[in-house]
């Protein structure tokens, strides 16, 4: 049940997305357009090594599938000739999600950079802010290997679990700030390279370099700024899929990290498996670090700098035709966070909550509206007359629109054309001299 009424939104443009083409020049390009590169979207691309200090990658250390490599942990490498690529959730459906997800309380959206070809890097954050509880700090982002469509859809079965109103949603957003990134490359995603962003780049192996990609980068700052926060992170969640058809943890061996740092990854992934018998692999399923620490990855960061301080972990679901149960998968994952931060048998805030306030908007629709068409907004029917301010406002504050100002009741209607308002993300605010309450509105075109 929701316990505030207010909703914090920071959304930037959505729309239109500009594509820097090969030669320099600027173009926009189709979502439904073929891959610039079809190299990229029939072949894997050539495989670096994950670190040297694995050797030649030939799968001896920590590897149970034959032929699997250290460099290779999601299997993409062991695919047969002629396998088909499942592409599955794209940057468009994201969008349509947010929709949804930011009309919700405890939802805000930020950008916190840009890919290459200039796409946003959405960032949500999910919590309850009228809890009164010091609360721990979740990381989770997914979809570094666009192939790795199942990587999104778990994200998304842990935001939808997160904002369901169940006993383990509430829970969570009472104890902890959840933070995620359901899309960390969205040009690879849109353009059809299994595992590489733009410029041809492996993400996932980019975080050692001295001058690392745009989205590497962004996601890099982001991390530490939150490290230097007086809440930093506790755990994160780095969500992939395999094509061995199972699902597993990728395990840091001593060796790479710290005996209490094996002890303490062996009882997280413990409390997840106890969430969902069966489904995923036991710890050792697949070791890596095996003969030292490598410096690539965004483990690797995270245990150079901050140690045992932060469950660091790649998460893998499954990549294959039998992939599905991803709300089972999401339920395990935050279970076991709520299991391991010691969330559960604690008793929820909600008698500690502010009290709810009801909406003052019946209905804004249609939202999206296209730029040839009309806001409607609608009061609640059983509002009491009352001082009204209605304004709509640009993502940086500005207001844009005048809908209403002067005494009104409830069921009222104001309508505003937006033909003159460029496209992308704008809130309507409402003030009495009670409340303010803001909604979010997209404007396409």
């Amino acid at each position: 049940m929701l316990r505030i009424s207010r909703i914090s939104i920071l959304l930037v443009l959505l729309f239109p997305v500009v594509i820097h083409a090969q030669n320099g020049e600027h173009e926009t390009q189709s979502r439904d357009a073929p891959p610039i590169s079809p190299a990229h979207d029939t072949e894997a691309p050539p495989i670096v090594p994950r670190d040297t200090a694995f050797g030649t990658g030939s799968g001896e250390e920590g590897a149970r599938t034959p032929g699997r490599r250290e460099d290779d942990p999601c299997g993409f490498s062991l695919r047969k000739p002629g396998d088909i690529l499942l592409w599955g959730y794209g940057h468009d459906a994201l969008i349509v999600d947010m929709q949804s997800w930011i009309l919700h309380t405890m939802t805000s959206i930020d950008v916190i950079g840009n890919s290459v070809q200039g796409r946003p890097l959405y960032h949500m954050v999910f919590t309850n802010p009228a809890s009164r509880i010091q609360k721990k700090r979740i990381w989770i982002h997914a979809r570094t290997h666009p192939i790795e469509s199942e990587s999104s859809q778990v994200a998304r079965a842990m935001i939808n679990e997160l904002l369901s109103g169940s006993e383990l949603g509430n829970l969570l957003l009472d104890h902890a700030i959840v933070h995620v990134l359901p899309m960390l490359n969205p040009d690879g995603v849109e353009l059809r390279y299994p595992r590489t962003n733009f410029n041809g780049v492996d993400l996932e192996s980019n975080w050692g370099t001295a001058l690392p990609e745009p989205e590497v980068l962004a996601l890099r700052e982001h991390l530490n700024m939150l490290m230097k926060s007086d809440t930093p992170i506790d755990i994160a969640l780095n969500l992939h899929s395999a094509y061995d058809c199972k699902r597993f943890f990728i395990y840091h061996a001593a060796e790479g990290s710290s005996v209490l740092f094996t002890q303490l990854q062996q009882r997280f992934i413990g409390f997840v498996r106890d969430r969902f018998p069966g489904g995923i692999e036991p710890y050792d399923y697949f070791v890596s670090w095996t003969t030292g620490t490598p410096d690539r990855y965004p483990e690797s960061w995270f245990w150079r700098n901050y140690r045992e301080e932060v469950m660091a972990l790649t998460y893998e679901d499954m990549n294959c035709a039998a992939a599905g149960d991803f709300e089972r998968s999401a339920r395990a994952l935050l279970g076991g966070v709520a299991d391991y931060l010691g969330f559960t048998g604690v008793l929820s805030t909600a008698s500690l909550a502010t009290p709810v306030e009801e909406s003052l908007f019946a209905a804004v629709f249609p939202n999206p509206v296209s730029r040839d068409g009309r806001l409607t907004v609608r009061l609640r029917a059983d509002l009491t007359a009352r001082p009204l301010r209605i304004s709509l406002h640009d993502r940086l504050g500005r207001e844009v629109a005048l809908l209403y100002e002067g005494v009104a009741a409830g069921g009222h209607t104001f309508v505003q054309p937006v033909s003159n308002l460029a496209t992308g993300n704008y809130y309507l605010r409402a003030v009495t001299d009670r409340t303010t309450q803001t909604r979010p509105v997209l404007l396409l075109h």
